[in-house]
């Protein structure tokens, strides 16, 4: 049976951290999605999706974050995956998916893609 998935949101700066650990599947896509929500809720300049808890990634988590990448770009908000374990780069990859998300080895590094404020008049 598979583990269970486990999710946090939190606020770090600019940064929503949405943390997912465990297995990551068709039966988990709605909490995953529940998640990422959450953190687009908090109006952060940067979304981080850290994965390195992940044990399983299959096709419905893919699409999970090719969703959450969707509605994050509505918000002009850029989404980074933290650390990455190779199950989940090797579906990344083989997808092609790879290319739509940049990844950091920290919550620090991924708050470097947060966008600069537009200038008044801009």
């Amino acid at each position: 049976m598979a583990d269970e998935l486990k999710t946090g949101v939190e606020l770090v700066g600019a940064v929503a951290v949405c943390t997912l650990a465990g297995d990551l599947h068709r039966d988990t896509e709605d909490e995953v999605r529940a998640a990422v929500s959450e953190a687009l809720g908090l109006l952060p300049q940067v979304l981080a999706v850290d994965l390195h808890g992940v044990e399983l990634f299959t096709s419905s988590a893919l699409n999970a974050l090719l969703q959450a990448r969707e509605a994050a770009s509505d918000r002009a908000v850029p989404v980074v995956l933290i650390s990455p374990p190779g199950g989940v780069r090797r579906v990344l990859e083989v997808t092609g998916a790879a290319e739509l998300f940049a990844v950091c080895a920290s919550v620090r590094e991924a708050a470097g893609y947060a966008r600069p404020p537009r200038s008044p008049g801009a």
